[in-house]
């Protein structure tokens, strides 16, 4: 039952929608023709579901398309806020300001990592913690497009490619600029630039950049705080202002000639540690940036028609991932009991400095065949070596003793401190077949099935079936069955080897899998878009935090849902964009419903263009209640609703030149995001923060941007 009212508009002009669609249904059975022309036009094609070029509605499974444009004219400024656009992703942030990505109803009490995130095809998820923050904070001024597979896809992409798959396309065909300017002192620039010779071959180059100083939001009581009068109020800095302060920085190169191409990309980004790594807020005195992200990447691609039905190429990767990270665990003059159950005085806090770098190298050969009517075939092998190079930590408590040290030591497994060691390595050998088989020319049927080997975590398999049924021109039906997994990353595994201390010791874990099955169906006219999509999904072996530095494998979750898209252009000058997710999740066992991700979620995007150069775009979005953890007296965390407005102005004077100015939450909603229960160091249970993770409110900016 829709319990908000604003979930009640949304859901209810998604179906005003839906009736305007099927009058544009009769307006269009009267010109086929001009229909035909016009979609041969509008075909989006994608690689990201099958490695083989099709029409994003003709593909197995669920792929959402948003171009850059589009993600700047509704007022989002990087690829995470406009992951909101897509059905059943509910973009989020940890306690630390992580990005997290959660889809269809699978909250954040999970570890993160369950998206296979790529930058212009080439994966990018860290073995360290399977994400690619700096790539989901990029300025979209420097994005042509994002291609968003929603559901499993490992039958194609293998680890990591788990809830879903994220394609970053950045452009390499047009020459610009841009610079914005926002509230909370925050500011963006880049540019492009594109080249050719007469014979096509040729290069483009892309930089970018942003830096925030942050809102600086009251934290509320945080895990020390004891409320009035109460002993631990002097131990934390709470309530205070937390340090959100963030940036991103990249540099892309590519080039190509005849067959052969060329990448090389630079990812770098930092932010504050927001509410506390270990939900303890630090001193305001303390801001900056205390967790940095650093890619390096060098990948080389070979693409060969050997025969008129047989097409080859060859990927050679390299990668280095780079993690830093300086923080405060607990707040200056802290005072706790040592080894000797001594009160205990740390007049500066306790301080943790940590370093961390892996090194990839792969090798991956695809092959395209043809020959065989009515089919097209894929076989792809590949070969992965990931390696850890130095990594450490540096403390000012000794951890045997528990007591201060006149200076900072460098610990690590041997001293009792869990942390990734320079031992650690990764092994994989990857074995892909897939057969797309149209037995009549309205039907296609894909079947694949990719192999991976690990060295440290043994085998998995993940098969997909799938049939696309073209109706006509207008109608298609889509059904999917897939799997897929997630191994443990490198940070999960070592607070669960045998090697880490018993406080935050588990069981080796398990890699997760899921299992899901879809249905779909899609209409598509000169004027209006349908799609409606029912899932269904079995998760098992879940990595879950069960305590501070703690992970292990829980009994898994099911969720089903529903997602329902629709466009319809009104006039000339109208265009309303709307979508909706209801998913309903239950924990295995128990019944109980997963805690973290929204049971519903919406879009309603409002578009008037009165001109061709002048458009207005009004973004409203809903996101429904989120369940409590197991155990969490609090009741579920409210919903919210925020309104995001933007005008755009092209050709300003100068052709090419476009002034975008925007209010993000322009009601001032209050949002917040869920913070979990946790447990102490002696095994009591608390709450993290009582009041949640507050978010930034109204922000107003503008932007100038110029495209050749």
């Amino acid at each position: 039952m829709i319990k908000n009212a604003w979930g009640a508009r949304l859901l209810a002009c998604v179906f005003v929608g839906t009736a305007n669609w099927a009058v544009g249904t009769a307006r269009a059975a009267t010109d086929a023709e001009e229909l035909q022309d016009l979609l041969a036009v509008l075909e989006e094609q994608t690689e990201i579901a099958t490695k083989t070029r099709m029409n994003a509605d003709f593909v197995p499974g669920l792929v959402t398309v948003i171009h850059g444009d589009e993600m700047e004219a509704v007022g989002a400024r990087t690829v995470w806020e406009a992951l909101r656009l897509v059905p059943g992703v509910e973009p989020s942030t940890d306690q630390i300001g992580g990005r997290q990505t959660l889809v269809r109803g699978v909250g954040g009490s999970f570890a993160s990592g369950n998206m296979k995130i790529l930058l212009n095809g080439r994966a990018m998820n860290s073995a360290l913690s399977a994400n690619a923050n700096p790539v989901l904070n990029m300025p979209v001024e420097q994005v042509a497009r994002i291609e968003v597979v929603r559901g499993p896809g490992s039958a194609v992409h293998g680890e990591y490619a788990y809830a879903g798959v994220l394609n970053v396309i950045t452009r390499k065909e047009s020459d610009g600029a841009f610079v914005r300017a926002g509230r909370f002192d925050t500011y963006a620039v880049g540019g492009f630039r594109h080249w050719t010779d007469d014979e096509g071959n040729g290069g483009s180059v892309s930089l970018g950049g942003w830096h925030t100083r942050g809102a600086g939001l009251d934290s509320g009581p945080d895990a020390l705080y004891g409320g009035n009068n109460a002993p631990q109020q002097v131990l934390s800095n709470a309530p205070g202002p937390v340090d959100d302060e963030m940036e991103q920085r990249s540099f892309l190169l590519d080039l190509h000639h005849d067959a052969l191409s060329l990448a090389f990309s630079y990812l770098e980004d930092g932010n504050g540690d927001h509410f506390g790594t270990i939900n303890v807020l630090d001193s305001a005195d303390e801001r900056g940036v205390d967790y940095r992200n650093r890619y390096l990447m060098l990948n080389g691609r070979g693409d060969w028609t050997l025969a008129d039905d047989l097409r080859a190429s060859l990927n050679l990767g390299w990668q280095y991932y780079e993690n830093h990270f300086n923080i405060r665990l607990l707040p200056d003059n802290f005072t706790w009991l040592s080894a000797a159950f001594v009160p205990t005085l740390l007049p500066e806090g306790y301080v943790v400095e940590g370093y961390y770098e892996e090194q990839r190298t792969s090798v991956e050969g695809d092959l395209v065949w043809e020959g065989w009517k009515d089919h097209r075939m894929l076989a792809s092998v590949g070969v992965s070596h990931i390696g850890v190079g130095d990594s450490w930590q540096v403390v000012n408590v000794h951890p045997q003793s528990l007591e201060p040290v006149p200076t900072p030591i460098r610990v690590g497994l041997e001293e009792g401190v869990p942390w990734v060691s320079e031992d650690t390595s990764r092994h994989i050998l990857s074995v892909t077949l897939q057969d797309e088989y149209r037995p009549v020319e309205a039907v296609t049927v894909t079947a694949g099935v990719r192999y991976d080997d690990y060295d440290d975590f043994g085998s998995n398999t993940s098969p997909r079936l799938a049939a696309v049924w073209r109706l006509d021109r207008r109608h298609v039906l889509k059904a999917q069955y897939a799997e897929a997994f997630r191994p443990p990353t490198f940070y999960e595994a070592a607070f669960s080897s045998d090697q880490a201390p018993a406080l935050t010791r588990t069981p080796a874990l398990s890699p997760e899998t899921i299992r899901t099955s879809e249905l779909a169906y899609i209409f598509k006219s000169e004027s209006s878009e349908f799609r409606l999509t029912a899932f269904h999904s079995r998760l098992d072996d879940l990595i879950v935090d069960t305590r501070i530095l703690g992970f292990a494998n829980s009994n898994g979750v099911k969720t089903r849902g529903i997602e329902i898209e629709g466009m319809q252009r009104l006039g000339g000058n109208f265009r309303v964009d709307a979508n909706l997710t209801l998913a309903d999740t239950e924990q295995n066992g128990s019944g109980e419903p997963v805690a973290g991700a929204a049971d519903r979620l919406a879009n309603l995007v409002l578009w008037y263009q009165p001109h061709s150069d002048q458009n207005i775009a009004l973004w409203l979005r809903h996101v429904g209640a989120r369940e409590r953890e197991a155990g969490d007296d609090r009741g579920a965390l409210d919903g919210y609703e925020t309104a995001d407005l933007t005008a755009t102005l092209k050709d300003l004077g100068v052709n090419g030149l476009t002034l975008r100015v925007g209010v993000s939450n322009l009601f001032d909603q209050d949002v917040r995001y869920p913070a979990f229960r946790t447990l102490d160091i002696i095994g009591q249970p608390f709450v993290s923060y009582p009041g949640d993770y507050p978010q930034p409110g109204r922000a107003a900016w503008i932007q100038l941007s110029y495209r050749m």
